[in-house]
């Protein structure tokens, strides 16, 4: 009995001594820490600014958590939230190809993150186009991808990539699965190409590293990329239907309506807002072909709004026109050029903004292919633009031809079209054979024109057009037009009238 009665009194006192300890430690050793999406092994920080590091622990509210980097003697400290969130601002030094590392620790656990690369972080964003992997879609090849992607070797350790995974969602929410991976074949060839390539161009430009982060699916709408709050005031936009609401629980093989709003950007961009970046490329539009009439205005909302809610100011946006391509379920054949109509408009109403022409950027056997084999073009491009307007390095040509203005004189042939160009300044690539220019009369009708270079202007007429009205290039939704600035770069697409189609 006495021998019961010690042995029940140290249970008990045990008992007592394990609850007290629970008190004051109340973080064991099944608690663990988490980082926020992006924030992992072979991530790249943005050089020489302050970083967001955020995650959580299950320690719990008032939690101290530490963060010391290999590049610095600081030892950062904050206080997890009632929540369990912790955030973290660290300074990043200048871009270096030496890998670093951060260990971050709650008391309980300690993370090591290894392979971390400070350099330029950029975002991809958009439908299928951006989507499409360095291998090509299945009869939609990447031109040359075999060796691209045996070339890709030679990035190892220069460029970092991100794919960000299918993840739709009727609310926003704060994690989705993002995991970096360094460059190689291996990773490389199932990557987004066009951020592939911007990404070598950059790092061979500006000679640090570079981490692209590619969130995009195929056949997605500009309002689905959009938050809700905005969404919810536009005409026919269902935010209440049962397709919506179970957004969330479809996954692969099985497919979501690429159709919904604000669900991608709820499950594939909100989570990844607190991470640092430099800009983001986007390549979309062929989905909201049918409504060019609001393209401009839904398409620079979203831009504001994602501005906005990364908080670093006006962060450059880059993107690219829609492909010549037949686009079969259009209500009409003028929709897609209406559609790149809008999209530069976009341009001319935020800074920083500016667009890839892409009409020279098909083979004419693409016809029928909405995913134009030539994406090197279309990164190296996107990469001009960032040089050019974000890096300010001087003598990069990276704005298109644009139409300024046209006048009507007359000529022994009869009366033709003189057009001026903005970003022309050094003339044209071509002075005979120029193709994609139509010209119409006081009918309306439209004819295909001959067109010529007058120093740094163009002459177009037609002879079946006596009294010319008005004129057009490369303005249909297959329309290869073959003018350029000297640079290389083409003459955007254009119309000078304003004819309802």
């Amino acid at each position: 009995m006495e021998e019961n009665y010690h042995l029940l009194r140290m249970r008990t006192l045990g008992f007592g001594i394990m609850a007290l300890l629970m008190l004051v430690y109340p973080c064991t050793s099944v608690a663990h820490i988490t980082c926020g999406p992006l924030v992992g092994n072979h991530m790249v920080l943005q050089q020489q600014t302050d970083v967001r590091l955020w995650g959580w622990t299950d320690c719990g509210a008032g939690a101290t958590i530490t963060l010391r980097t290999s590049w610095s003697k600081t030892r950062h400290k904050v206080q997890a939230d009632a929540d369990g969130r912790w955030e973290f601002r660290v300074p990043t030094p200048q871009a270096s190809f030496e890998p670093q590392s951060v260990i971050i620790s709650d008391g309980n656990e300690k993370l090591t993150l290894y392979d971390v690369l400070i350099g330029e972080v950029w975002l991809a964003s958009g439908q299928s186009n951006m989507e499409m992997p360095l291998h090509g879609f299945e009869g939609c090849p990447v031109e040359n991808s075999a060796q691209h992607i045996l070339e890709s070797m030679h990035y190892q350790g220069r460029l970092h990539i991100c794919t960000v995974a299918f993840s739709p969602h009727p609310e926003e929410v704060d994690t989705v699965t993002a995991v970096w991976q360094d460059c190689k074949p291996e990773t490389a060839r199932d990557f987004c190409a066009a951020g592939y390539f911007f990404g070598i161009c950059l790092t061979e430009a500006l000679g640090c590293p570079v981490g692209v982060i590619n969130s995009s699916l195929g056949a997605t709408r500009v309002e689905g990329w959009t938050p809700r709050e905005i969404v919810a005031t536009y005409p026919g936009e269902d935010l209440t239907s049962e397709t919506y609401l179970g957004a969330h629980l479809v996954r692969p093989p099985y497919n979501v309506d690429r159709a919904l709003p604000a669900v991608f950007y709820n499950g594939m961009i909100h989570p990844l807002e607190p991470y640092t970046i430099r800009g983001f490329l986007w390549y979309q539009a062929e989905a909201n072909v049918n409504t060019p009439q609001v393209y401009t205005e839904r398409f620079v909302r979203m831009v504001r709004s994602w501005r906005e809610r990364w908080g670093q100011g006006d962060l450059p946006f880059y993107y690219v026109e829609i492909c010549p391509y037949d686009y079969f379920w259009a209500k009409d054949k003028a929709t897609a050029a209406l559609t790149r109509e809008a999209q530069y408009r976009a341009s001319e109403q935020l800074p920083h903004m500016g667009m890839v022409c892409t009409n020279d950027l098909v083979k004419d056997y693409e016809y029928w292919q909405i995913h134009p084999c030539m994406k090197k073009e279309v990164g190296d491009r996107l990469c001009l633009w960032a040089l050019g307007d974000t890096y300010n390095i001087k003598g990069i040509d990276y704005r298109y031809p644009v139409y300024r203005s046209m006048e009507i004189e007359p000529t022994s042939r009869g009366k033709q079209v003189r057009l001026t160009f903005d970003y022309a300044e050094e003339g044209f690539n071509r002075n005979v054979g120029i193709e994609g220019f139509e010209i119409c009369g006081p009918d309306s009708v439209w004819h295909k024109a001959s067109a010529g270079i007058s120093g740094r202007q163009v002459t177009v007429r037609s002879d079946e057009v006596s009294e010319p009205v008005a004129v057009r290039y490369a303005f249909k939704s297959f329309l290869m037009g073959n003018l350029k600035a000297n640079s290389g770069l083409p003459v955007l697409p254009f119309r000078t009238d304003n004819f309802p189609r």
